[in-house]
């Protein structure tokens, strides 16, 4: 029964073909009004630039403030009078006055994960155990509560509102791929492949020896009129089974770690661990795809393009909500693969070897007198 009630919130049914987006907005949009009435003193203003986009964000709470911005710290920007592309204005349950206050179910009632769109699509939102929020496509507005506490689950701690920030990226053409992203001095190695393969071991890995961190689960794919791409970063966490943690001990004691059943894996928030290691933007010079193999030493060779867009398109197209990809998508990340040189990477026991041969594969695929006769 409490799960039932817990499906109507703000004036609307959180259920498919129920959703109502608009009264879902305006009832959100009141009650962030009601927190900052009634918590003046904590309300938090702070700027970001997302894929060279200024994004205004407005958070009830400073406790709620300190966490939410933490996975996307390193993009934060000094100026606040520049234009701002999205609106986002958050509040912790807390602030809200007296009775009017919502408690999304807890940890007792399991992970659950709701993405929905109103009828004309204008609007997305995302029901969280924790974490409610809508956006506005139109009007480029996201509003969303959070019920904040240290028991919250690590998702939403690290990855705070990704499908509706992963759709808005996407609206203004920048379209999210499922990657991994790493670089030197702006040269960058797009890490891709299916879950479990490695590309978040590695780009941890990369962080740790020396190049900058971009990402290593969403990339805001850009494709330049030069026919270039730059992939831009938008969280700083990783997601790491547990028992690899041990591998890093340098990093442990910044780790969340998940708690069983529902999270098999932790996270790591680099804006905390390696602040100096964190980049916002990079040309992608070549695609690596990781593959865990029964070896030691890592090694790097050419792969054909076809069996690089057979193995970064599935999870780029379909695990991603958007209205308008389909075979624009599709042709985006072809030509993509077609305007840089593609590598496996084989995944041994010595994971070290990892960032020496993406450093000198950066080398060699950044040099603009590169013989690409041996790329296939």
């Amino acid at each position: 029964m409490r799960q039932q009630a817990d499906v109507r919130q703000f004036g609307t049914e959180w259920l498919e073909s129920r959703f109502l987006g608009d009264v879902a907005f305006t009832a959100m949009r009141a009650a962030f009004a009601s927190a900052a009435t009634a918590r003046p003193n904590e309300l938090c203003e702070s700027v970001f630039r997302f894929a060279d986009r200024f994004v205004k964000l407005r958070v009830v709470g400073r406790e709620l403030n300190a966490h939410v911005t933490r996975p996307f710290a390193h993009l934060r920007v000094s100026s606040r009078a520049a234009p701002h592309a999205l609106r986002m204005d958050l509040w912790d349950e807390r602030t809200l006055p007296h009775g009017s206050q919502r408690s999304p179910a807890g940890r007792a009632g399991g992970w659950h994960e709701v993405t929905l769109k109103s009828g004309d699509e204008r609007f997305i939102a995302q029901r969280l155990p924790h974490t409610y929020s809508c956006l506005d496509r139109e009007a480029s507005h996201l509003v969303g509560g959070i019920a904040w506490h240290e028991d919250i689950f690590i998702y939403e701690r690290a990855k705070p509102f990704a499908r509706l920030l992963l759709a808005w990226h996407n609206d203004l053409g920048f379209q999210i791929v499922h990657a991994g992203l790493v670089a030197r001095h702006g040269d960058g190695l797009l890490l891709a492949g299916k879950s479990g393969s490695g590309k978040s071991t590695s780009s941890l890995l990369c962080a740790l020896g020396g190049l900058d961190f971009l990402a290593e689960d969403y990339v805001a794919l850009e494709n330049g009129d030069d026919g270039s791409f730059v992939g831009h970063s938008l969280y700083s966490s990783v997601f790491l089974k547990t028992h690899h943690l041990d591998r890093f001990h340098e990093l442990s004691a910044h780790a969340v770690r998940g708690m069983p059943p529902h999270e098999e894996k932790s996270v790591i928030l680099l804006s905390d661990a390696l602040p100096g290691r964190l980049g916002r933007s990079a040309r992608i010079r070549a695609l690596v795809f990781p593959e865990v193999l029964d070896t030691v030493e890592a090694k790097v060779e050419p792969l054909s393009k076809g069996a690089a867009l057979l193995a970064l398109a599935p999870s780029s197209l379909l695990q991603i909500p958007n209205r308008d990809l389909g075979a624009l998508g599709f042709q985006r990340l072809a030509r993509l693969v077609e305007s840089v040189p593609c590598f496996r990477i084989g995944v041994g026991s010595d994971w070290r070897s990892i960032t020496r041969q993406l450093d000198e594969l950066i080398d060699t695929v950044a040099r603009p007198d590169l013989d690409r006769s041996e790329c296939v």
